[in-house]
């Protein structure tokens, strides 16, 4: 006899057994408990070293045995054999074999199956969801103090609003408007020189991106009309190819941000507006939004270095970021949400020259 802890199933309550295998069947026998099971009726969960081995009954009821002697005796009276896998596992080289097969698994899911299910998902998302997400993450920027109203005078305020019309699309994938905000703070940093897609079509340009590029005589110029009509054009990129939702989607699989997609939208309103001021494209979205900005400069008979530049007026502003990880830069400059890299740069004065 085994000595072990049974329960019924249909309470807690634990009865103090004894298990006797015989004639094909697995005797229970413990006060108010007499129960007699087929042995293909018991099922032996995998066994682990100082663990109380568990069999599970079919019917309801599990028993557990605590003792390591009477658990072997236990198993072999019940004719049970490790399973390949068990046995592969537990000798070393199949252990870190295994390991280095979840890793890879792990590794391939994240680099090639979240990407691809999340440009599924956005694919399949309507224009609604772009509009809403977009509303939503602006009034949670103003609330936050991330955005206020332009300190800039009226008319250089309207000079920036009107390059909208330069770097609009013949046929916008969402309506486009353009608004120039003061930075604010969030989590202590100042947002800086910015600009910012939201995918409603809301392009925001800060007062801090304007300023970078006026003249000396603080006046927006040709060369700093050009530099923003590039940032413009970038942002709108985004727009059209629907950068913000993939990112958004992607990061939602990846870092259990679901909510911001399919969950409760009034509850997006409260971390939406910081996911966003830290969202970082993927390399190939960059790239995609900077060929966009090179097209709009292009039409408008400029060169793409006007773009190159305003990212090299940035570099000189954040040298540290050149130093430190980007993953550890709590930075909320253009840098950080448009990382600025020699590659992009090199690309921009290649294609002046072209």
């Amino acid at each position: 006899m085994t000595p072990a802890h049974y329960f019924d199933g249909c309470t807690g309550r634990l009865h103090p057994a004894s298990l006797t295998v015989a004639a094909g069947h697995l005797l229970i026998a413990a006060p108010d408990v007499d129960r007699r099971i087929a042995l293909d009726a018991v099922h032996v969960t995998e066994p682990f070293a100082s663990a109380p081995l568990v069999l599970r009954l079919d019917g309801g009821g599990t028993c557990e045995i605590e003792d390591g002697a009477a658990q072997r005796q236990l198993l072999d009276a019940l004719g049970y054999r490790k399973s390949r896998v068990v046995r592969w596992q537990e000798r070393w080289p199949g252990a870190v074999l295994a390991l280095a097969l979840l890793v890879a698994l792990l590794a391939l899911t994240y680099l090639r199956g979240v990407p691809a299910i999340a440009e599924r998902i956005a694919t399949g998302l309507p224009a609604s969801v772009d509009k809403e997400i977009g509303q939503l993450a602006l009034a949670g920027l103003e609330a936050q103090g991330t955005l206020a109203p332009s300190h800039l005078d009226d008319a250089q305020v309207a000079e920036v609003v009107a390059l909208l019309a330069r770097a609009r699309p013949a046929h916008p994938r969402m309506p486009l408007r353009l608004l120039v905000r003061a930075a604010g703070k969030q989590d202590g940093n100042e947002l800086g020189p910015n600009a910012l897609a939201l995918p409603d079509g809301t392009i925001v340009v800060t007062d801090e991106m304007v300023r970078l590029v006026l003249a000396g005589n603080n006046q927006l110029d040709a060369a700093g009309r050009a530099q923003l009509l590039g940032v413009i054009g970038h942002e709108i990129g985004h727009v059209e190819g629907r950068h913000t939702i993939r990112t958004l989607t992607s990061s939602s699989l990846s870092s259990a941000l679901s909510v911001v997609l399919f969950g409760d939208f009034s509850s997006v309103g409260v971390v939406l507006p910081s996911l966003l001021t830290q969202l970082q494209y993927s390399r190939d979205a960059e790239l995609e939004a900077d060929n966009y900005a090179v097209g709009v400069l292009h039409r408008n008979g400029l060169a793409p270095d006007a773009l190159a530049a305003t990212l090299e007026a940035l570099e000189r502003q954040h040298p540290v970021e050149h130093h430190v990880p980007r993953w550890l830069s709590h930075s909320l400059s253009y840098l950080s949400t448009h990382p600025a890299t020699t590659e992009r740069i090199a690309r921009l004065h290649a294609a002046s020259h072209r």
